[in-house]
């Protein structure tokens, strides 16, 4: 059993380094001199957007072999325990 919560913990931690990863925003302004326009204002991730991508392909990765690993592990730990 200690398995299993061994591999949950690895599923939750990843599942919130990636939240974390993509809560950050950083935003730009380029202001326009008076009288002649509007500013532009831009926002997105804090790593980027291809490092976001990154990271959320590499924890999803992660997170469904630490499920896969704590259901064979739950698995076998009930049939050790029925002989």
């Amino acid at each position: 059993m200690n398995r299993v919560l061994t591999w949950s913990g690895v599923a939750v931690s990843t599942v919130l380094v990636v939240a974390f990863a993509a809560m950050f925003q950083v935003g730009t302004c380029a202001d326009a001199a008076p009288g002649t326009g509007e500013s532009v204002c831009t926002s997105g991730p804090a790593i980027g957007v291809p490092a976001l991508w990154a990271v959320v392909v590499i924890g999803t990765v992660v997170v469904l072999f630490a499920v896969w690993r704590a259901v064979v592990a739950f698995r076998s730990s009930g049939r050790s325990g029925q002989r």
